[in-house]
């Protein structure tokens, strides 16, 4: 029995000396990889749990928030830029770049807020002397605005990286927040701010007159350039266009003496004023309000409109003088229009605009006759009306010394 105990024993020794030199022959570094750890295990690290703070998202995304509302149109084949929101208001604003050209953009969104119900407050417009033109639309407690630019700029290019791309923003609040907003900046940014238009074409006319078109340019009323062609008769449509936007600027902080202007959804009042009008908006929102005679006000002969025809001193007085009065006009006849005013013509003038005229003579010095036309013993009502006298109507809204310039509007 000791002897097999004393072999088995000899032969583990022999062994272990035999790994021992075997080990001993090896390189250091062939040694060290026999009991290095397996790299594979050191792939599977332990995963660290992150807190919720660093995984939030932050203020910028490029994707639309989850309460992102659907009744917002988006342009197709638009890309995100980023997403930013505020807030203390609510407001989210996103950004997003499109190889479609400014205009494009522009016509789809006011094609898409005047057939889908909303209330457009404002429609696009520049300000600033600034290439961006920015619009404004309201569905119950949503507001929008979209501000779209030309093709991008040095800066706009860098962070969409597409040349000649068209940038344009999405900015929308809802609920008590559009009201909030209001309260605490109660002029909408676009309306709010002045241009500094300078026309190189108004030395033929008088300095007060230039005076009363500046103003009114200060304050966007005219998308123009350097000319405004003072002497140039104006149309039917245009007027109404300036007329409904100076109005609505005057009074953008008092809602009820804006013209709303009217959806693609209403019937039209005119056969020639079609939804795709580029007037529609205006011409139909006077319609609707009773200020321009139409079927709406059970005028059967009131079918037509004429946009393109020239602006009359009778349809000047008869759209501008209701927006100044805001009250039934007085009963008036020829014999009143011949004592009041002293017009040699007063049988030529057709008896709806003699109320017009009768209140007109009843706001004193700040009658638009008087300012338009100064003193005058012939009215000539079927008389074209050039682009300066009808800026000259609209420089002042309001009745008997309750009223407001366009001077007055650009210090407030």
């Amino acid at each position: 029995m000791n002897v097999l105990l004393n072999r088995f024993l000899i032969v583990r020794l022999t062994l272990g000396v035999i790994v021992l030199a075997s080990l001993s022959s090896c390189s250091g570094g062939d040694a060290e990889k026999w009991f290095a750890a397996d790299p594979k295990l050191q792939e599977n690290q332990p995963v660290i749990a992150t807190s919720p703070e660093t995984d939030r998202p932050t203020q910028s995304t490029t994707k639309l928030p989850d309460d992102f509302p659907q009744q917002i149109p988006l342009y197709p084949q638009a890309k995100i830029l980023n997403v930013k929101s505020e807030d203390t208001l609510g407001k989210v604003q996103i950004l997003w770049a499109s190889a479609a050209p400014s205009n494009e953009i522009e016509q789809f969104y006011q094609e898409q807020f005047q057939s889908d119900n909303w209330e457009i407050v404002q429609k696009f417009t520049a300000a600033n002397n600034s290439d961006e033109k920015t619009a404004i639309a309201r569905q119950g407690e949503l507001q929008v605005k979209v501000a779209v630019a030309s093709p991008t700029s040095e800066s706009s290019s860098e962070e969409s990286e597409e040349e000649g791309a068209t940038t344009f923003a999405l900015e929308y609040q809802q609920g008590t927040n559009v009201a909030a907003a209001e309260t605490e900046n109660p002029e909408p940014e676009a309306e709010n701010t002045t241009t500094e238009s300078e026309f190189t074409d108004l030395e033929q006319i008088p300095e007060i007159t230039q005076k009363y078109i500046q103003d009114l340019a200060n304050l966007g009323v005219f998308d123009l350039d350097e000319n405004f062609e003072p002497n140039k008769t104006i149309s039917r449509r245009e007027y109404v266009e300036w007329l409904v936007k100076a109005n609505n600027l005057f009074y953008q902080n008092n809602p009820g003496k804006q013209v709303r202007l009217s959806s693609t959804v209403n019937q039209p009042a005119f056969a020639d004023v079609p939804t795709s009008d580029s007037g529609f908006a205006e011409i139909q929102g006077l319609a609707e309000a009773g200020i321009i005679p139409s079927r709406l006000t059970g005028d059967g002969v009131a079918v037509q409109f004429r946009p393109n025809a020239p602006l009359t001193r009778e349809a000047l007085i008869a759209w501008k003088v209701p927006l100044d009065s805001r009250s039934g006009l007085p009963t008036a006849s020829i014999e009143a229009i011949e004592k009041t005013w002293g017009f040699q013509d007063a049988a030529k003038i057709d008896p709806k605009v003699q109320r017009s005229l009768l209140a007109d003579f009843q706001n004193g010095e700040q009658a638009n006759v008087r300012r338009v036309f100064g003193y005058t013993t012939l009215f000539q009502p079927q008389k074209p009306v050039t682009r300066a006298e009808a800026a000259t109507a609209l420089w002042y809204f309001g009745y008997q010394g309750e009223g407001i310039s366009a001077a007055d509007v650009s210090t407030n």
